[in-house]
């Protein structure tokens, strides 16, 4: 792709954010897969790992996927006791997933392959640039997180 590209694909923000996710993440993501790791189940314990407990709502929003997927996710991995699930002492509808022993384990291992894989992205491109983007990206999630910006005509 050129940098200064008049097609319209080629300077829209949801296509590069996409094309860009995908090149720098295709490599770790079929180490996950060839680990027999999704990037889903990557991801909720990934999540898990930082925030200790959260509820199938709270990683519906976080893991951008629906909520049946987010279940199905959560209960796989609660049969391969990765994860478990329990009522809220509040409110006992409400289900609280939190990490494992073994899924501690597991996030662990993977989150040191993720900062390798990261530690090579850096070696091929600017680590300047590379912060700066990180900090972009926050700035644009934390600007446009719960935001509409696409009416229906």
């Amino acid at each position: 792709m050129v940098q200064s590209s008049d097609r319209f694909l080629e300077k829209l923000l949801p296509y590069l954010l996409q094309r860009a996710s995908f090149l720098v993440t295709e490599q770790f993501h079929q180490h996950l897969k060839l680990n027999g790791v999704s990037v889903s189940r990557w991801r909720l314990l990934a999540w898990l790992s930082d925030y200790k407990r959260s509820t199938i709502n709270e990683l519906t929003d976080n893991l951008m996927l629906k909520q049946p997927t987010v279940t199905r996710l959560v209960d796989a991995a609660v049969k391969d006791g990765l994860v478990t699930k329990a009522a809220g002492r509040e409110d006992g509808r409400r289900v609280y997933v939190s990490l494992t022993a073994a899924g501690e384990k597991l996030i662990e291992q993977l989150k040191s392959d993720a900062s390798e894989a990261e530690a090579k992205i850096g070696e091929i491109g600017d680590l300047k640039a590379i912060d700066r983007l990180k900090k972009n990206l926050v700035e644009i999630i934390d600007q446009f997180e719960g935001q509409k910006y696409f009416r229906r005509s």
